[in-house]
């Protein structure tokens, strides 16, 4: 159970690093610059 509970934390922290360098890349971080309100208004 250990061992099967560190391969998927492993895999999930890969894929939360992959998924940080598309948001980077592609520049979709800049779409709301202050967040948790965008431009003022609450996205909830």
């Amino acid at each position: 159970m250990p061992r099967n509970l560190l391969k998927l934390l492993l895999f999930m922290t890969y894929l939360l690093i992959a998924w940080g360098s598309v948001v980077r890349g592609t520049g979709s971080g800049l779409g709301c610059p202050d967040w948790p309100l965008c431009e003022g208004v609450n996205g909830c």
